[in-house]
């Protein structure tokens, strides 16, 4: 595989070479086509895209959690160094969750209501079937430890509540304390804060932040706000319509995203003071079948003909920026407030020219 982004020389804890996922039967649509990325080891990768970009669908594809009886998937997928792949359905799973766990998007809905919080964080310790096999006391004491270690208040008293007595941050922080029982070296985070207040939203993520720095975990974050994606991650990786589109450091999307459709996405972020943009319709879930061309083409101010008819690879700007794009914009020409059609990357004149091959 080439070498992505991030400058870790650590061996990447994830490792996706191209990830396709489809639907069985005859004309089934393509949800995810040929999808590469990594992520390392200390560093948040964010996963960003609209609504049915496909961004929960492949981390499910790199847990095995489609169903094979609908699902087709296929491509390269290694989790701390193994070919998860090659396992059987029963080893998959064994083996996953000794190295990985998942944080859901709504901690009221991850949580048993029945049940106090204390022991849920327990349990997945005792009865994991790659977990440490603790006794009853030890498992108690070990989840006492970790509600005090993702920040919950008076984790003693804590431990005997239940999740409707605990505010929507302090359930979130428990539900990460259950996905760090097991020391997993990689955290899969769907939507983790989008249900949370601002304010719960910041704690959250400084809490994850934490984590990496403080144990080494690499974290893959699913998300749609651009905002968060640039000022916590590491890493980003842009989706569009099942399609890794672009990927540069967090650091840079917002001034120098190269592709179209990534623009598109930054120009849509309300400004302070400045009334919420209408909303857009949600794009297709799946690929057209018979598209060969940009899945942006058709809403692209820079398209032209061989948009709709060829398929852009991903291309190197620099050593850490790659863009999918027979056009991508010039970051510094549009800073510099130039319209679309100018803001091309060299080799393009204007909306009608052709490349330079």
């Amino acid at each position: 595989m080439n070498a992505l982004i991030g400058t870790a020389t650590a061996a990447p804890l994830v490792r996706v070479e191209n990830l396709s996922v489809g639907i069985r039967g005859r004309g089934g649509a393509q949800i995810l086509d040929s999808v590469s990325f990594e992520v390392n080891p200390g560093r948040i990768t964010a996963l960003v895209g609209e609504s049915g970009a496909g961004k929960s669908m492949t981390t499910k594809a790199i847990l095995g959690a489609l169903d094979e009886r609908i699902f087709t998937v296929s491509g390269d997928i290694e989790v701390c160094g193994e070919d998860v792949e090659a396992l059987t359905a029963r080893a998959r799973r064994r083996y996953l969750s000794s190295v990985s766990a998942l944080v859901f998007q709504n901690p009221t809905r991850a949580l048993n209501p029945t049940m106090r919080v204390g022991p849920q964080i327990a349990e997945a310790m005792r009865f994991s079937p790659s977990g440490p096999r603790l006794s009853r006391e030890a498992a108690r004491e070990r989840a006492v430890e970790l509600m005090r270690q993702v920040g919950i208040a008076a984790p003693e008293e804590r431990y005997h509540a239940y999740p409707h007595q605990m505010s929507g941050g302090m359930k979130q922080r428990a539900v990460i304390a259950i996905a760090l029982s097991l020391n997993p070296k990689v955290l899969f985070c769907d939507e983790p804060t989008s249900s949370l207040d601002v304010t719960t939203q910041a704690l959250i993520m400084d809490l994850l932040d934490e984590l990496r720095e403080r144990l080494g975990i690499g974290i893959l974050f699913i998300t749609h706000d651009l905002v968060l994606a640039a000022s916590r991650a590491d890493d980003v990786l842009v989706l569009h319509s099942g399609r890794l589109v672009e990927q540069l450091p967090a650091r840079h999307l917002l001034e120098d995203a190269s592709m179209p459709y990534t623009r598109d996405l930054i120009a849509r972020v309300p400004k302070p003071g400045q009334a919420l943009p209408k909303p857009r319709p949600l794009p297709v879930l799946a690929i057209e079948p018979t598209s060969h061309g940009c899945s942006y083409a058709k809403e692209c101010a820079l398209r032209q003909d061989r948009c709709a008819t060829e398929r852009p690879p991903i291309e190197e700007l620099d050593t850490e920026h790659k863009v999918r794009c027979w056009f991508p914009i010039d970051p510094a020409a549009a800073r510099a407030g130039q319209e679309p059609s100018e803001a091309a990357a060299p080799g393009t004149d204007d909306i009608g020219a052709t490349r330079d091959e």
